[in-house]
């Protein structure tokens, strides 16, 4: 038998998955326990726990940097990018948008729509000669998409023969619903360039009519405005002549008209300041009745003033205040939310928000006030806030057009704190709200992600089958295909079968278009590994074996070929094949590929696989006795040879190994302490200290267990992160009751119950702590009461393993019986024996240490019963015992012989 998994490095290596999340840490099944002819079955070893593969680095072969990361990470910023598009936060969503164009995970068809949406929001902001510049960029076919850009552009800049030229070439069905509205208002642009004003304002009026939502709606009339900003050339006599209509009509209706085309005017001949200034003295000169032209004049200083200048902010914030339409004041939130990119602008922005939201009465248009303020909230990560401002809209207007805005909030809330159940199912809420199409089949993947990190494997598997049928443009079928397997391994630890359906998988997917070698060849590692971890090593081999004996082995990347060569070696090894294992790493040191690797992985990988060789040399002296030398001196080649690596420094566990194995323990622990005085920086230097440890207690001498003490110590103070300071506290305890010190070793249990609290093994700290007061109960009985009353705790707390609730109960039992109270001791027996042992659900979970235990809960009710001369309850122990081929048999056999036949009375069952 190998040692616990996580002691190799193979194990560390098989720890490790191609992906962000890898395999958990499997647990060891305890030593096997048989049972001698008249003797019951030998004693498990104490604290026999599962520690976790974690506690060695990576392995060189799955190195940390290489983890592949899933795609929910990349979703959520793009969806983040397009809310805060389409909300106006138009600066924010640049940034976005940058950072997933520069990203490594951006495939070039995906990108392209991407500068399509950064070109938008240059635009919003804009800055056309910088929105022209990043279309340009464009690679590929100019889509209906890309000509409506190009053609806005032209039109703003009165470039008027290209904008015609770009506005014939767009096919209005070929753009989204989103983008339809833009294209009327493009058209109207270029009629109001040709001097065509009829058709300017039918195709201004097609182009409200054609938003999506009120916010575009708002947005359109508000272009109108900017449109006219930009109107021109205007001349020095045409301003004249407007301001001398504006002073002729002055405190008349169409004299307010002439006051903000004179505005405009100024603003187009550069005299800014002198627009400001006059829009400002009207708003003060407006009587109170005029409250239409008060918001005409408010919007257009906010336009030419700027949301980010104090004038125009004030401006904006009065319309919100009170406005004789909503469509004005959705505008004003567009621009202040445009110009809300610096911190100070943000707070002042927040707080009109706070107060126009806390209004007594209403605000007209509080829902758009909610979704702004939570995305504001969004943006400085303001979790609390944003959350439920989202829940309010869809509570106080679930019919609301903003809805799939909030939802995308509350999505991105959840995934930022890590509440990835509840993002997935926000997700799969705004999912339902989305047509058919790309938006909708992403989300499915996000889906798909989040019950992945939610850890809840089973579902994330049929998400991501449910995305391999829809899948977006955004991620490709090898990704989905590598992420549905990796789901089903994860799953397989609750239910094996799902290593089936990821075999399945990966088998139908051999002859699949779209889906890319690489991708399937790493899901291919990771079943394989899982394959390994579960105990499926001859399968895992053959797999792999036939992998690499497809053509398109070689055509691999260098990498991932000798990654998968490596690992048919380590499982030949494991197969028991050590012959076989070192043909294959010799095969694996001559292949063209290792020529190919980076200088740190050729090392990495040739020194890992100088140390499986040396491994499996040791494994055949077994039965050729000339390997063993040869294995020892590859070992010390090793580390003369390849000095710092991870396999040099794990060579000297792997030789110490091989003298545990044959009970050298003397050489076993100098090796282990060699390590760790050796590099005391490697991460396998506290597992060294922890093996020296136990290699000292085998030495079954009290100077030895004072010598094991102080290794733990140091590995406890040298070490204080590592996950073995749990099981060296553990070890400690059980060190102090050899020594008979169960007053240190009750203070170790105790300190661990306390500070460990969480832990998956704490209950063997507390079993061991009742242990502990058991053993003193001789010489203070108050120890026995808190004795009992932890076995009995712990024999019914359902959380708690079965085995451990059975020896839990052999002990309660046991304490009963040697206190005098046989009846007591049988309750707690039989309570074992029906709650456990005739529950099929629950005996199918007995493990070996737990059946030995069951063992000596039915041999010691025997015994019960039989002094009590209830020979029919006696012999239903015994039989019982011996129809679930418990450990114990053969004295269980020996005793029902005692009985002489007629004697014993019928066959019963234990009461």
């Amino acid at each position: 038998m190998h040692r616990l998994m996580f002691n190799s490095l193979a194990a560390a290596i098989a720890a490790g998955m191609w992906m962000s999340a890898g395999l958990r840490g499997q647990n060891v099944t305890p030593p096997n326990m048989t049972a001698a002819a008249g003797k019951t079955a030998a004693a498990p070893a104490e604290n026999t726990a599962a520690m976790p593969t974690g506690t060695t680095p990576m392995a060189p072969l799955v190195a940390v940097g290489e983890a592949r990361p899933a795609p929910g990470g990349w979703i959520m910023r793009d969806e983040a990018a397009k809310r805060a598009l389409q909300l106006g936060f138009s600066p924010a969503a640049e940034v976005l948008l940058r950072e997933l164009l520069e990203s490594t995970d951006t495939s070039d068809p995906v990108k392209n729509r991407l500068g399509l949406e950064l070109t938008a929001a240059l635009f919003d902001q804009g800055r056309l000669a910088d929105a022209e510049q990043d279309l340009a960029r464009i690679p590929g076919v100019r889509t209906a998409a890309y000509h409506l850009r190009a053609g806005l552009i032209a039109a703003y800049r009165k470039q008027a023969e290209p904008a015609r030229s770009e506005a014939a070439q767009v096919k209005i069905d070929e753009l989204p619903a989103a983008e339809r509205g833009w294209f009327r208002f493009l058209e109207g642009m270029i009629a109001d360039q040709a001097g065509d004003l009829g058709r300017r304002d039918q195709a201004y009026e097609e182009a409200v009519k054609s938003a999506v939502s009120d916010l575009q709606r708002a947005r359109f009339e508000l272009e109108q405005l900017r449109v006219k900003l930009l109107s021109g050339p205007v001349t020095e006599q045409e301003a004249g002549r407007l301001r001398q209509n504006m002073e002729r009509l002055q405190g008349q209706k169409s004299g307010y008209v002439y006051a903000r085309y004179y505005a405009v005017a100024l603003d187009a001949l550069g005299r800014k300041a002198e627009a400001v200034t006059l829009l400002q003295r009207q708003l003060q000169s407006l009587p109170p009745e005029e409250r239409q032209e008060t918001d005409d004049m408010r919007l257009l200083l906010g336009l030419i003033a700027g949301a980010d200048s104090g004038v125009g902010r004030n401006a904006l914030f009065g319309l919100l205040d009170r406005a004789v339409s909503r469509e004005p004041q959705r505008a004003a939130l567009q621009l202040l939310a445009r110009g809300s990119d610096t911190g100070a602008a943000r707070a002042r922005f927040r707080e009109k928000l706070d107060q126009l939201i806390a209004a007594a009465v209403p605000h007209p248009i509080k829902e758009e006030l909610l979704i702004y303020r939570a995305q504001a909230a969004l943006f400085e990560k303001n979790y609390g806030r944003a959350e439920e401002d989202a829940k309010t809209l869809l509570e106080s207007f679930p019919g609301s057009q903003l809805r799939t805005q909030a939802l995308g909030v509350l999505t991105s809330v959840a995934w930022e704190l890590r509440r990835y159940r509840s993002a997935a199912d926000y997700a799969a809420q705004l999912r339902a709200e989305l047509p058919a199409g790309d938006a909708r089949a992403q989300l499915g993947v996000l889906v798909a992600d989040a019950y992945f990190r939610a850890g809840d494997y089973r579902n994330a598997a049929d998400a991501y089958g449910s995305a391999q049928r829809e899948p977006p443009g955004a991620v490709a079928p090898g990704v989905l295909l590598f992420q549905r397997v990796l789901a089903e391994i994860n799953a397989a630890e609750a239910n094996l079968e799902r290593l089936d359906a990821a075999q399945t998988l990966l088998d139908d997917a051999a002859g699949t278009a779209g889906v890319d070698p690489v991708s399937r060849w790493q899901a291919e590692w990771n079943l394989a590994r899982a394959l390994q971890v579960h105990g499926r090593t001859a399968p895992a081999l053959k797999r792999v074996t036939r992998l690499l004996g497809q053509s398109g082995a070689a055509a691999l990347p260098p990498d991932l070929f000798v990654r998968m060569a490596w690992l048919q070696a380590r499982l030949a090894f494991e197969a028991g094949s050590p012959a076989e294992a070192i043909r294959l790493v010799d095969a694996l040191l001559e292949a063209p590929a290792i020529g190919k690797l980076a200088t740190g992985l050729k090392t990495d990988v040739t020194s890992t696989s100088i140390l499986l060789k040396a491994q499996a040399l040791l494994d055949s002296g077994k039965t050729e006795p000339a390997a063993t030398p040869a294995g020892l001196e590859l070992l010390k080649n090793l580390r003369t040879d390849f000095p710092k690596t991870d396999a040099a420094i794990y060579s000297y566990i792997a030789e110490a190994d091989y003298y545990v194995a044959r009970n050298v323990i003397v050489e076993a622990q100098g090796l282990f302490t060699k390590l760790a005085d050796a590099y005391p920086d490697s991460s396998y230097a506290p597992f060294a200290l922890y093996e020296a440890a136990l290699s000292a207690e085998r030495l079954g001498q009290d100077a030895a267990y004072e010598d094991a003490d102080r290794l733990i110590e140091r590995l406890v103070t040298s070490y204080p992160q590592s996950d073995l300071v749990f099981y060296a506290r553990l070890k400690q305890g059980d060190l102090w009751r050899k020594l008979n010190r169960f007053g240190l070793a009750q203070q170790t249990y105790e300190e661990i119950t306390n500070k460990f609290p969480g832990h998956q093994d704490v209950l063997l700290a507390q079993l061991a702590l009742a242990d502990c007061h058991y053993a003193q109960a001789a010489s203070d009985p108050s120890h026995w009461e808190s004795a009992v009353a932890m076995y009995e705790r712990l024999q019914d707390l359902p959380t708690a393993p079965v085995d451990l609730r059975v020896e839990a109960g052999y002990k309660h039992g046991n304490a009963q019986a040697k206190r005098g109270a046989p009846d007591r001791a049988q309750a707690a027996w039989m309570l074992v024996i029906n709650t456990v042992l005739l529950d099929p659900a629950r005996a199918a979970e007995l493990g070996a240490k737990g059946r030995y235990w069951m063992s000596r809960v039915l041999l010691e009710l025997g015994d019960l019963y039989e002094k009590q001369a209830r020979l029919d309850q006696a012999r239903g122990a015994y039989e019982l015992l011996l129809r679930q081929q418990l450990p114990g048999g053969a004295l269980a056999q020996q005793r029902l012989e005692r009985f002489s036949a007629g004697k014993g009375g019928e066959k019963t069952k234990p009461e």
